[in-house]
């Protein structure tokens, strides 16, 4: 019986086994911290049933981290790793399901902005902002952020269930966010091409894998391992010449976040050298090298990295082209 309620479990996925309506009903009515910790134990339950995906999850965070110059206890990240996850798909339906008015105090109060000028000046003249983010942090709260602060908002995401699809777009238009469902094809470019000719911010994640549309003859280095390179970033580019930026919405202590931006690219600057997503990828390693508990993309890690992973030995040396990411976020801080 316990063998059949595992498969159950597995074949559903984490985000479908979170979304049961009761915990959509749940996330209204109850607080918010008695909710998180409710979705912590259903997490926990999910992968006591799904060990595969659990050891898989572990395995490949242990081959990653355990090269890191800068050791720390890996027990200790793979506990926090897990718990970021929890709290990501709690932010998830937070962002989706709770009483709207409350979320929107909540990110006013408790997310910091920096480096805002990053997007405030390209937009002074008309020629949008590619934001490049990745599965780290609470980037659930970043569209709807923005809006707040007043930014016309364009992302693309993928929907897990048709029900989280409507609420987060229904949410969305309230505000003037624009969600584009990947899973439409090309018709995504095209509606993301217009996006930018109407001088919004572009919202889309570079290290979603499955997605990506590698280079036939570029690569590059990603967590010390040899990796293809997306090319769907130069191709916004290449075709409406905005400023590219990186941004994550990095967790802090008591309940406080930070959006930190990063400049990629700006219009006077040659893309060609290196291309955009490589300089993306860049900068996440950096954060995921200071805080790989805040990163929930180490299932599908091996989507671009293959056994490499656990072949590599060699110590991953992580060049810091941005000064200003800061280790006030790193594992060993409070989750």
């Amino acid at each position: 019986m316990k063998r059949a309620r595992g498969r159950s479990v597995g074949r559903v996925g984490l985000s479908r086994f979170l979304q049961w309506r009761f915990n959509t009903i749940a996330m209204r009515w109850l607080p918010r911290t008695l909710v998180r910790a409710y979705l912590g134990l259903l997490g926990r339950i999910y992968f006591f049933f799904s060990r595969e995906e659990k050891e898989q999850i572990k395995r490949n965070l242990s081959a990653v981290t355990r090269r890191f110059p800068k050791k720390q206890p890996v027990d200790l990240i793979i506990r926090r790793t897990f718990h970021g996850i929890y709290a990501h798909y709690h932010e998830k339906l937070l962002i989706a399901f709770a009483h709207f008015g409350k979320v929107c105090r909540f990110l006013l109060k408790h997310v910091e902005f920096e480096g805002k000028h990053l997007i405030d000046e390209p937009l002074s003249h008309g020629k949008g902002v590619i934001l490049v983010t990745g599965h780290f942090g609470a980037v659930e709260f970043l569209p709807l952020f923005l809006a707040l602060k007043g930014y016309p908002v364009t992302m693309v995401v993928r929907f897990k269930t048709p029900r989280l699809k409507e609420a987060l777009v229904r949410r969305g238009s309230s505000v003037g966010i624009t969600l584009l469902d990947a899973n439409a094809g090309e018709k995504v470019i095209f509606n993301a091409l217009q996006a930018l000719k109407s001088n919004q911010v572009l919202i889309t994640e570079c290290d979603e894998f499955k997605a990506w549309r590698p280079y036939r003859d570029r690569s590059t280095q990603f967590l010390g391992c040899s990796s293809p390179l997306d090319r769907t970033l130069d191709l916004f580019h290449r075709r409406h010449h905005s400023p590219v930026i990186f941004g994550l919405v990095c967790r802090l202590k008591r309940n406080r976040y930070k959006l930190k931006l990063h400049s990629l690219v700006d219009e006077a600057q040659n893309a060609q050298t290196t291309t955009i997503s490589h300089r993306a990828l860049r900068v996440l390693e950096q954060y995921i090298y200071m805080a790989p508990h805040q990163w929930y993309q180490w299932k599908q890690v091996r989507t671009v990295l293959g056994d490499t992973i656990f072949e590599e030995t060699r110590p991953i040396h992580v060049v810091e082209e941005d000064t200003s990411v800061s280790l006030a976020d790193s594992a060993m801080h409070a989750y």
